[in-house]
């Protein structure tokens, strides 16, 4: 059974819960009362057991399922925690972080809050009673300080966006107007959320609410084709029909609630939490405009309007309890790796163990220490690629889940990946007119700036480069490959080099013959080196396993790599030469330590004190 289909297979018994919790007392009556808009309150659900509920909701088949976290830091957890129990379209509408100022174009809150409420006016014009087999499940997450931030109206909204469809006939200088007007900001290259670009009969444009820019190709005043494409190659992603652009003042004289975009038949699921008043309380204080903000009981009125379930860890008393859900902590399982193998052997007797590792190393390293357990050789373990905030043993449906990061005492690190990145800086937009350039077939030339070109039906930009005697080459930006930045190796400013002449190949030539030398003699080093004898080690022992384990926080994809290349070095017969090199900050300690403590294991003990193994200081 390869670790490939052990992930597969578990992810998918672990979506097979929402239906045990179907079938628990207590759910029809939660549903019944979601479907007749009545408050209904679930008592024991914590951690990502909330996610587990939710996911079983929104397999009910509602227009709408709206998650609502008692703070904002939890909705990143509560997207990936749901993403193992369910696959569904969710979207996150966020709290601002700061007052609103008016000019907050290029925040990606704003591109984050625009998009959801588009997304909800969607969902508002499918007719009523509508429901697409085919289509995912919507799921919004927010939190309660999200809520309290006023919304445009909806009239604002669709006052304040233009459509451009292929085929449509576009009065480009008012359209570039508008743009300007709504805050867009006009460049030579698009490169950030918010900026346009106009050469000739292309327009550039990248909106808040997209994930990436568009170009759009004219031809005359008509919309000849709509692209979506990649900003540092700039090579088409895909072709589009149309594209909505939408730009709204977020002002503070907006004060429409959020449940206004909200279809009628949407369900409410609020993880409510003794410290939701509190933590309310401190956002208010750190934006210090509460009158610009929405009541705390206003909010909860409206949420009222819809079928609304309450997740309680520990319902007040003055609550009526509809549904129970009888859940144990899984704290115990983590440190000692042996007290925890015997723990898990124990009670997984009669219990499915669902362990979810956040990569596929982690979920291959936990196989190779667990393996030889009674339960893993009954086949009751089930390995899970992916995310688990917090594990949880479900009583009823004899289930523990529990995640790497908690049997190992670790702390997972969010990198998050921006949205909107920059060019890479090899791309032409850090090519200036006049600057010397190198192309690969013809030599130093001078860069004269873009031009497009029309050539069998299709216009695209070129790259115009001139070589001597005003002898010019135009290379389309789809090759950019073919051109680098001229880097002198004097002070001397090179000639420009001659179209169909043979200097450049002759100095090609040279190089490559420089090349070669240099080459053959790494070669006899390299021979050299290989014919000597190193020390060979042992591959991992269960205590290395367990130690790598350990460590307090998550491997990133080039730490583990280079894990794994060192010990592959270390276990080769002959001498390692390689260099680990990083910038400062990216993990090269953490490496140095698996290796160190990896020689410390398989060295004979008399060897160990004559060892020093030099550490980055940062």
């Amino acid at each position: 059974m390869t670790n490939a289909q052990t992930s597969t297979s578990g992810l998918t018994r672990l979506r097979e819960l929402t239906r045990n919790v179907e079938q628990l007392a207590g759910f029809d009556q939660v549903t019944r009362a979601l479907q007749e808009k009545q408050p209904v309150t679930i008592d024991g659900v914590w951690g990502s057991a909330c996610a587990l509920m939710a996911a079983t909701l929104a397999r009910q088949n509602p227009p709408l399922l709206v998650v609502v976290c008692p703070h904002p830091r939890e909705m990143d957890q509560f997207v990936d925690d749901l993403a193992l129990f369910i696959d569904a379209e969710t979207t996150i509408f966020p709290a601002w972080d700061a007052p609103v100022s008016g000019d907050e174009l290029l925040d990606e809150t704003y591109g984050d809050r625009l998009r959801t409420l588009k997304h909800l006016l969607q969902l508002q014009e499918r007719p009523e009673g509508e429901q697409d087999d085919s289509s995912l499940p919507q799921v919004v997450v927010t939190s309660i300080q999200s809520l309290l931030n006023p919304v445009p109206p909806r009239e604002e909204l669709l006052g304040n966006s233009r459509s451009v469809a292929v085929g449509d006939r576009l009065d480009l200088e008012d359209w570039l107007d508008w743009l300007v007007t709504h805050g867009f900001h006009a460049t030579s290259a698009v490169n950030l959320v918010g900026e346009f670009s106009s050469r000739g009969g292309i327009v550039d444009l990248f909106a808040p609410d997209w994930d990436g820019p568009v170009r759009i190709e004219l031809f005359d005043d008509e919309v000849e084709s709509i692209r979506r494409f990649d900003l540092v190659s700039q090579r088409s992603l895909e072709s589009l029909q149309q594209v909505e652009i939408t730009v709204l003042e977020t002002t503070p004289t907006d004060q429409e609630f959020f449940t206004s975009y909200l279809p009628a038949d949407t369900w409410v699921l609020q993880l409510a939490s003794d410290e939701a008043a509190t933590t309310v309380a401190q956002y208010l204080a750190r934006l210090g405009e509460a009158s610009s903000l929405h009541d705390l009981d206003q909010v909860r009125q409206h949420l009222q309007q819809f079928g609304m379930a309450q997740c309680w860890a520990l319902a007040p008393g003055d609550i009526d309890t509809v549904m129970h859900l009888s859940m144990e902590s899984v704290e115990r399982f983590s440190g000692d790796m042996d007290q925890v193998r015997s723990q898990l052997d124990h009670i997984g007797q009669d219990q499915e163990l669902f362990l979810v590792g956040a990569t596929q190393v982690d979920l291959e390293r936990l196989g190779r220490i667990l393996g030889e357990m009674q339960v893993a050789s009954a086949r009751q373990i089930h390995y899970v690629l992916g995310s688990l905030s917090s594990g949880f043993r479900l009583v009823d449906t004899n289930a523990l889940l529990i995640s790497t990061n908690e049997l190992f005492q670790r702390t997972e690190v969010r990198r998050p990946q921006r949205r909107r990145q920059g060019r890479a800086i090899d791309s032409f937009l850090d090519l200036r007119q006049g600057d010397l350039v190198v192309h690969l077939s013809h030599g130093v030339g001078r860069y004269r700036g873009l031009q497009l070109i029309a050539r069998e039906g299709e216009s695209e930009e070129h790259l115009t480069l001139e070589f001597h005697g005003g002898t010019h080459v135009y290379v389309p930006v789809s090759r950019i490959d073919l051109v680098q930045k001229y880097v002198g190796g004097s002070k001397r400013r090179p000639k420009l080099a001659k179209i169909g002449g043979q200097s450049w190949q002759r100095q090609k030539q040279a190089a490559e013959r420089a090349v070669m030398d240099v080459a053959s003699d790494m070669l006899q080093l390299q021979a050299a080196r290989e014919a000597r004898s190193g020390i060979s080690f042992t591959a991992d022992s269960a205590w290395q396993q367990e130690f790598d384990a350990s460590f307090p926080y998550q491997e990133t994809e080039d730490q583990e790599v280079s894990i794994k290349a060192i010990k592959a070095d270390m276990e080769f017969s002959q001498p390692m030469d390689r260099l680990l090199c990083g910038d400062v900050g990216f993990g090269k300690t953490e490496v140095a330590i698996v290796g160190t403590r990896w020689l410390s294991w398989c060295l004979p003990r008399s060897w160990q004190n004559n060892i020093t193994v030099p550490f980055p200081r940062d």
